[in-house]
């Protein structure tokens, strides 16, 4: 049997058979000890190439994590077998009515989409599940079912979950079918073919495409895919500016080069950084090599990845949430046999195994989306710049808010500094005009909107033109207070107070999905004094509504956009008969509407006092973000409401000035000792008792203090000190010997965190 690093084999261990990886040539020990064999060798591509082994290896020694949670990240999970536990429905659906503990959606989501089975985990996860309880509820409703032998518990070891690369494309048939959903998806269809994943991403639910299919008007069809290298490149028809052309010149001197360099692409929003990713990609792959492009997952709209798919064809794998597992295997394959020098996907796509990689590119690199945090908890930015520096390549690094981190290595010299500083359309950035809602508070104005922003959304509508508001948070209300007695509800499992959600008459926990019916009456006194406080963004277009009754609102945050397609067809909406767009940083980014002269960031500060050092660094990238979404191609205006008019992420976010920022921000940084005048690791301890965390995280902060190369700030609670029953504390750890921290944590710190009963450590480094 021929091995290579990659295989999946099995392997006896004990009574069972497990599966494994291989990780390198098959040897004997000297010693005499008895190895296992391996049995066979599975089936299919490999799990990874020897370049993922060496990324997986770097991740478990710089974030401390075992070599097999490193490679959790490096393989495609729907590649892999495994042994799996699936609910199975037996017989018809019961009736509700028998089952008062069962939510009538489960029953339905069970027995409609899930006959075949499905896993816990899976099922927990589903939009419809959500809707019809928390975790717990659902478990409690499987347990009634099991009882009952209307669901069955099978456990099975599997095959590797995907086999041959298919694609599921969708055609015409023959009739039509009434409903205007159908109809447009018949339109989108139209005479050729359609990928299954497009229709979705485009917003039509699977419940449409199935009835369009059962009906015959459609016909899907799974077919087995192929893809030839190479083709033809068809870049964007467009002359670059002088800032863009000088841009593509440094990029293009690096990619002939052919070393390890990196890139910080500094460009104002709207400026055309794409089209200079564009150029880029385009001559490496004239010289045989081959790129990667990361996006944050919520940027990466139809509209982002078309422009890489109209520019490289079938050269172009692109990954994003819409694809069935199937779909995103077969990207995963066509990468693995070099059928494509194109990937663009999320933090996941950094390990795509392509061959030959020379350039990545991380579009908005500034987003925290790229740091994953579940063990492994690594930094897709970072992972990119040792995937590049092991195979001589270019690193570009763009947004138009760069992290001080990147920012501050770029001023000392150590990766290349590019600058866009203008518009592509050569039109301005729009005026921004700072309300101080103290002064609104004063003068007796108590609603959500102040005075000059709801003077500005009349003129826009009165104009034709289109308006986004901007908060940071969903719900109606961020918590409900009794006036008389003082009680605020809260979470029974966590220790945050509960989130009004008006719309669905529910109080829900956002950190453990717990809800409880809003009562009109105080649940500790029974007095009628209950009132709402703090805005979310139900409450944003509620008092848009009421406002502006002719308005068309659309609302767009993580309850509206529940299912795949929902981010695509609320933005679909908008840009036809919408007017107000109320939402939370998914609005912030990636939008380009050229109607929009107006945006709102109704509550600028609600992220700015938080305790973390980065919150000034975060509340100035995402109102920059957000106010450049106003007058992409007319002159706009941006009206920031705040109550802290006079800090500086505010002033100079409403300047449009970066620098100025940087470098107040560089020098309180720098006379504090946070990062990047530092490293930061932050140690966590999570368990049921608090007590007995309390007592963990304390042990390790004293065996930390005893080498004076480390500064201990803590141990104290999180934020939120408990989540659903588990009590959690952490500490911050500064030094400029992160190698000597990382070596104490592993000689010291985590030994006696693995001897913990009852206790999880969890590690960020660089957090």
């Amino acid at each position: 049997m021929v091995l290579q690093v990659g295989d999946i084999v099995r392997v006896g261990l004990g009574p069972r058979e497990v599966f494994a990886y291989v990780l390198g040539a098959p040897y004997e020990r000297e010693d005499g000890a008895k190895l296992r064999d391996v049995n066979e060798r599975v089936e299919g591509t490999p799990a990874f190439d020897a370049d993922g082994l060496g990324l997986a290896r770097w991740i478990a020694d710089q974030y401390l994590c075992s070599l097999r949670d490193a490679l959790g990240a490096v393989v495609l999970a729907v590649a892999i077998p495994r042994a799996a536990e699936r609910l199975i429905p037996r017989g018809e659906a019961p009736d509700a009515a028998r089952f008062k503990a069962v939510p009538a959606r489960l029953i339905a989501l069970l027995w409609n989409e899930f006959r075949d089975g499905v896993t816990l985990s899976a099922l927990v996860r589903h939009p419809e599940a959500r809707r019809a309880g928390d975790r717990a509820t659902i478990v409690r409703a499987l347990d009634a079912l099991l009882r009952a032998g209307l669901v069955e518990r099978r456990r099975t070891l599997g095959e590797a979950r995907i086999g041959a690369a298919t694609v599921r494309v969708l055609r015409r048939g023959s009739g039509t079918l009434p409903g205007r959903k159908s109809g447009a998806l018949l339109q989108l269809v139209g005479d050729g073919e359609l990928r299954r994943s497009d229709a979705v991403l485009a917003g039509f639910s699977d419940a449409v495409i199935r009835r369009a299919v059962r009906a015959g008007v459609l016909i899907e069809e799974l077919r087995e895919t192929r893809r030839e290298r190479g083709g033809r490149v068809s870049l964007p028809d467009v002359i670059p500016t002088a800032e863009q052309r000088a841009a593509l010149t440094a990029l293009a001197s690096l990619v002939d080069e052919r070393i390890f360099a990196q890139v910080l692409l500094h460009g104002v929003t709207g400026s055309g950084k794409t089209l200079v990713y564009l150029h880029a990609i385009a001559r490496v792959l004239a010289q045989g090599g081959r790129a990667i492009v990361l996006v944050p997952e919520i940027a990466l709209t139809p509209q982002t990845a078309s422009r890489f798919e109209s520019a490289f064809g079938d050269r172009v794998a692109v990954l994003h949430s819409a694809l069935s597992e199937r779909e995103r295997f077969e990207a995963w394959q066509a990468a693995a046999r070099g059928e494509v020098d194109v990937i663009v996907g999320a933090r996941s796509a950094v390990f795509a195994p392509l061959g030959d990689v020379r350039l990545i590119v991380v579009d908005e690199a500034h987003e925290t989306s790229y740091r994953q945090d579940v063990v492994p908890r690594y930094d897709a930015v970072a992972v990119a710049r040792e995937r590049m520096r092991r195979a001589g390549g270019l690193l570009v690094l763009g947004s138009a808010t760069p992290a001080l981190d990147d920012y501050a290595r770029a001023k000392a010299g150590r990766s290349l500094l590019i600058r866009m500083r203008e518009r592509a359309t050569a039109q301005p950035l729009p005026a921004v005009r700072i309300v101080d809602m103290a002064a609104e508070f004063a003068a007796g104005n108590r609603r959500v909107f102040s005075t000059a922003l709801a003077e500005g959304i009349a003129e826009r509508l009165a104009r034709g033109e289109k308006t986004v508001l901007f908060i940071n948070r969903r719900g109606s209300a961020r918590f409900v207070l009794c006036r008389t007695c003082g009680h605020v509800p809260e979470c029974p499992r966590c220790s945050t107070s509960l989130t009004v959600h008006r719309s669905e008459a529910l109080l829900r926990c956002h950190w453990c999905d717990y809800q409880a019916a809003l009562a009109p009456v105080c649940a500790k006194c029974g007095e009628e004094a209950v009132r709402e406080f703090g805005a979310g963004t139900e409450r944003v277009a509620a008092e848009a509504a009421r406002l502006f009754p002719s308005a068309v609102i659309v609302r767009m945050d993580s309850d509206t956009t529940t299912r795949i397609g929902d981010h695509a067809r609320l933005l679909d909406r908008f840009a036809g008969a919408g007017d107000i767009l109320v939402g939370t940083q998914m609005v912030a980014k990636g939008l380009d509407f050229p109607d929009v002269t107006l945006v709102g960031a109704v509550a600028a500060d609600l992220d700015l006092h938080v305790a973390d050092y980065r919150a000034p660094e975060r509340t100035f990238a995402l109102l920059t973000q957000v106010c450049g979404r106003s007058g992409r191609a007319r002159d706009g205006e941006a009206i920031v409401q705040t109550y802290s008019p006079e800090h500086p992420a505010i002033v100079f976010a409403a300047q449009h000035d970066y620098d100025g920022f940087a470098r107040g921000e560089l020098q309180e940084r720098r006379a504090l000792g946070w990062p990047p005048f530092s490293r930061l690791v932050m140690l966590g301890a999570i368990g049921r008792s608090r007590r007995t965390v309390e007592g963990a995280i304390g042990g390790w902060a004293a065996l930390l203090r005893e080498d004076a190369r480390f500064d201990v700030l803590g141990p104290a609670p999180y934020a939120v000190a408990r989540v659903n029953d588990e009590w959690r504390y952490r500490l911050a750890v500064r030094t400029k010997d992160l190698d000597g921290l990382r070596a104490a944590l592993r000689e010291r710190v985590l030994p006696q965190a693995a001897a913990a009963a009852g206790v999880r450590l969890t590690v960020a480094i660089d957090a």
